[in-house]
């Protein structure tokens, strides 16, 4: 019987390469697919495919390089950008219009420039091993150029609009750029904002009420788990009515090392509006004696760290999250819930997805996600 072939993962065509020469030197023997070479031309979405049997072995060996090795995004520039900075990714879907009316007042209060980044996916080749020779679809090429031209003309439409609403409320003083990549969204989302190191990521996501093969793979998610920087990721069934009326921040909190680094970041990006910050536990009571202990070391800091910003500590006690904190944000009126979320390695990932993607599904509020 013959052995099954899997796609054990999906990367550009570089990352594809060095992670099939890392799996061959290591014994196990692999192929590319998607692999397009004609005329120079690098398809994003190489797969790299193995047997079946492998697979354990093989996902030890991802998980092990996932962080120093090819996985890993180059490390930042020293220094930050002299001039707070918005990366805007749009898809030009409504949800991606609400976004971009947030960042606009958003980028207005920072005194940001904004940068609109759309990526456009690269028209799927299949290449595969025969008699060694490979077959290719001769129609790519025509492809290539119309999804292309397509990209290009939606970013001229939506930057028009976007402009002229920049020209109504701010007589054009943000500073608006704009940018046009092929391959996959969320690899050249990632890869451009270590380029242009961004104060907050602004995108736009799917509402609740969407099928759920609809949420899988969601290129906010993806981002929001794996970028460097802050991401505000808005709900198309968010009722935005102006960055006014953004008046109650939660920050829910897990009283880890990597909830007091976020305040700084925390602080950047809310302080330039009239809001309150709630910091927020929620856990079981049996626990609630150690954790009022926690809650209340982690005031006096915040007080401290924060002191032109008004401040909220409370612990809630109820043994499932989601309903403990559902209840919070509508009691309190909650316009943005915010999070840190960790890098997991590639099986967790796989396997359970982190709290930062299951809120994002879980409500209609902005959810505001940092990076231990």
């Amino acid at each position: 019987m013959e052995e099954k072939i899997i796609t054990l993962a999906t990367h550009n065509f570089q990352h594809a390469q060095v992670l099939q020469n890392i799996l061959d030197s290591e014994g196990i023997e692999c192929f590319l697919q998607n692999a397009n070479l004609i005329e120079g031309a690098v398809n994003a979405s190489v797969k790299i495919r193995i047997r079946e049997s492998d697979l354990e072995k093989a996902m030890k060996i991802m998980e092990s390089i996932e962080e120093p090795g090819i996985m890993k995004f180059t490390e930042k520039k020293s220094g930050r950008p002299p001039k707070p900075r918005i990366l805007l990714p749009v898809d030009f879907s409504d949800y991606s219009e609400k976004a971009s009316d947030m960042a606009l007042d958003w980028a207005s209060r920072l005194n940001a420039e904004i940068t609109v980044l759309h990526v456009y996916f690269n028209p799927v080749i299949n290449t595969l091993p025969f008699s060694e020779a490979y077959v290719y679809d001769t129609s790519l090429d025509e492809m290539m150029v119309d999804m292309e031209e397509k990209a290009d003309a939606d970013m001229k439409i939506f930057l028009k609009k976007f402009k002229e609403k920049n020209k109504d409320q701010y007589q054009s003083k943000i500073g608006i750029k704009h940018k046009l990549l092929r391959g996959v969204a969320e690899e050249e989302i990632l890869h451009f904002s270590e380029e242009y190191q961004p104060t907050v990521i602004i995108m736009g996501t799917r509402g609740r009420n969407r099928k759920a093969n609809d949420l899988i793979g969601s290129v906010t998610a993806e981002v929001m788990e794996l970028a460097k920087v802050p991401v505000l990721a808005v709900p198309e069934d968010f009722n935005y009515q102006g960055i006014d009326n953004i008046k109650n921040v939660l920050y829910a909190t897990n009283f880890e090392e990597s909830d007091f680094k976020a305040l700084d970041k925390l602080e950047r990006i809310v302080k330039p509006l009239d809001v309150k910050v709630f910091f927020v536990h929620v856990g079981p009571h049996s626990e609630s004696k150690w954790d009022k202990l926690k809650l209340d070391g982690l005031k006096k800091h915040v007080e401290e760290k924060l002191p032109n910003i008004k401040v909220e500590c409370d612990l809630i006690e109820n043994e499932d999250f989601w309903v403990g904190l559902e209840w919070y944000i509508r009691k309190n009126k909650i316009d943005i819930i915010s999070l840190t979320t960790r890098r997991r390695n590639l099986v967790a990932r796989l396997v359970n997805p982190s709290i930062g993607k299951k809120m994002l599904f879980h409500t209609n509020t902005p959810m505001l996600v940092f990076h231990a």
